[in-house]
């Protein structure tokens, strides 16, 4: 794709949201028809679609049945006792898809959690977004209540699990909930359909609420509502979806440049996850096949940081407004095919996407990449510390907007908002049809959190004893656990055990990307995924990993690597 092509794209973009704002929908020139759909293409569908179905019911009743079985072992016992806290960590452990666990008095005042919620929850003040009776635990009798998407604990978005705890006496006495992060619960499973067979899918409440889509802006709009779905073809099968358990429907949408439109087809069912909430599971066709092409030269990590620091003189020297306009403009100096400037706020809001204008003003702050990457809450981090690199999926433009492995820099401009650039690696696996594994990214992130019970339950130096030793009951095939002090000192590290007590902050990875500095941050702020690539970019030797970590305590950092490829 030109930089002309791109151009045009954007002012095509800026005229679509026009139209889109207005209320109205306009197909350029004739309104296209919706082409038939042969049975055999919607069985195929069908196929695929069910054991989604399936797998996602069981998902949720095995989760109810471990929320169940802790609200039990929590029946008497008070906020203070030390129990209590570790069942929490323990039930955050089993769930892998979980934020958090949080335990409520009568009065839904949040007495316990399982971790530090001080920045969106103080313990003893505050309250639950959902009120929930003695009543509604009855009517609910085996099932945990389910509520809709909603604002959690730790401040993210997702839904609840409930359960009655009750005192030694057995009357009510307050309930367990337990925080769900639907992108985690959903991904790893679009991420096989798409790979495996061409599909994707995105999830609905009943009443049009989105809680799950691959682009995950979409992630919180209502289908019913929102200005960006009022399209005639869209709107018939929004309302043969929401109102039939199951089906096929064909409608229009837009195609990943948001100027065309394109035919998508749809086979959906619905689960009923527990009390008092239904979603409807959509599977859908429309997935862009990713093209060949010349690819253009990756830049160096050199390079990157280098086109940055001449935008950062330019802010400087110019001021924001002008500056904006500059990098906004796709023909501009700091706009060169896949090399462009972009710019965000620290709230990550969008001032500056050359090649995508429609989202200028809007905020990306919740976006995640396929393997759960939290792309601009690491990105506010990275700048927030004085800039750095960040690796990351995002889609590429030159490829028909497949997700690639991305290599960016950033910078603060002041502490109100920052600017990057970034570089596609087209040699990592991610870049061509590999992609994770859901039952291996569930084990990784269940591994990290065992670690995080075993150093509460039993102390950091068993823990350190146990990553160290291959036939412990901590491993798992194919992760390698480590254990990091905040100051850098390696702890224990599986894959490179010649590192145990060396410090390691002032080490760097080939592509500039502080590993260990992540690695630490991103504990201090609660746990997260990122990427690493050990070795040279170009070498046959070269490692490409997925990387969990979570905070153990005060001043330890706990994580696994999973190796790509």
């Amino acid at each position: 794709m030109t930089r002309n092509q791109v151009m045009m794209i954007g002012v095509a973009g800026i005229l679509l949201i026009l139209i889109i704002t207005s209320g109205c929908i306009a197909f350029a020139g004739n309104t296209p028809e919706l082409q038939p759909v042969s049975d055999e293409h919607t069985r195929e569908m069908q196929a695929a679609l069910y054991p989604v179905i399936y797998l996602i019911t069981d998902e949720m009743d095995d989760a109810c049945s471990l929320v169940m079985k802790t609200a039990r072992e929590l029946d008497g016992k008070e906020a203070t006792d030390p129990d209590v806290r570790l069942a929490l960590v323990k039930l955050r452990r089993d769930i892998p898809f979980s934020f958090e666990a949080g335990l409520f008095d009568a009065d839904d005042t949040l007495i316990a959690s399982t971790e530090d919620l001080g920045a969106t929850m103080e313990i003893g003040s505050g309250k639950a977004t959902h009120h929930y009776t003695e009543e509604d635990f009855k009517a609910a009798g085996s099932r945990c209540i389910v509520s809709g998407y909603t604002t959690l604990l730790h401040g993210d978005n997702g839904f609840t699990f409930t359960a009655p705890v009750y005192d030694d006496e057995g009357k009510y006495n307050g309930n367990l909930r337990v925080g769900i992060d639907t992108r985690a619960l959903f991904a790893g499973i679009n991420e096989y359909l798409r790979n495996e067979y061409g599909y994707t899918i995105w999830v609905t409440q009943e009443n049009g609420l989105v809680i799950y889509d691959p682009d995950s802006q979409e992630i919180g709009e209502n289908l019913i509502s929102d200005t960006l779905y009022q399209i005639p073809s869209l709107q018939s099968a929004v309302k043969k979806i929401l109102t039939d358990p199951s089906g096929n429907a064909s409608y229009f949408f837009h195609d990943p440049t948001w100027v065309n439109f394109v035919q998508t087809n749809t086979v959906w069912g619905t689960v009923s996850p527990g009390y008092g909430m239904t979603w409807k599971i959509v599977l859908s066709d429309n997935v862009p096949e990713k093209t060949s092409g010349d690819p253009e030269e990756m830049r160096t990590p050199e390079e990157l940081k280098a086109f940055v620091e001449e935008a950062y003189v330019y802010a400087q020297k110019e001021g924001k407004e002008k500056a904006l306009a500059a990098f906004n403009d796709p023909r501009g100096e700091f706009s060169d095919g896949e090399l462009y400037i972009f710019a965000y706020d620290m709230d990550g809001v969008t001032m500056a996407l050359p090649y995508q204008p429609g989202l200028i003003g809007t905020s990306r702050w919740f976006i995640e990449d396929p393997s759960g990457v939290k792309i601009m809450q690491r990105m506010v981090s990275r700048a927030q510390q004085g800039g750095g690199y960040l690796c990351y999926l995002y889609p590429n433009p030159d490829h028909n907007y497949a997700q690639e492995y991305k290599l960016s820099y950033l910078m603060p401009v002041d502490d109100t908002w920052f600017i990057g650039a970034g570089s596609y690696i087209q040699n990592s696996p991610l870049s061509n049809s590999e992609y994770i594994d859901w039952q291996a990214r569930e084990d990784l992130t269940y591994q990290v959190r065992n670690m995080q019970y075993i150093a509460a339950t039993e102390g950091i130096p068993s823990l350190t004893a146990m990553i160290k030793d291959p036939t412990s009951s901590l491993q798992i095939d194919g992760l390698y656990p480590f254990a990091v002090a905040e100051n850098g000192t390696v702890l224990a590290c599986s894959l490179k055990p010649w590192l145990d007590g060396t410090n390691q902050l002032g080490r760097t990875t080939a592509l500039g990307v502080s590993l260990f500095r992540e690695m630490i941050s991103t504990a201090r702020e609660g746990g997260g995924v990122f990427y690493c690539l050990d070795g040279d970019p170009g070498s046959s030797d070269a490692q490409y990993m997925l990387i969990y970590v979570e905070p153990a305590g005060a001043s330890v950092c706990v994580g696994s690597m999973l190796i790509i490829g």
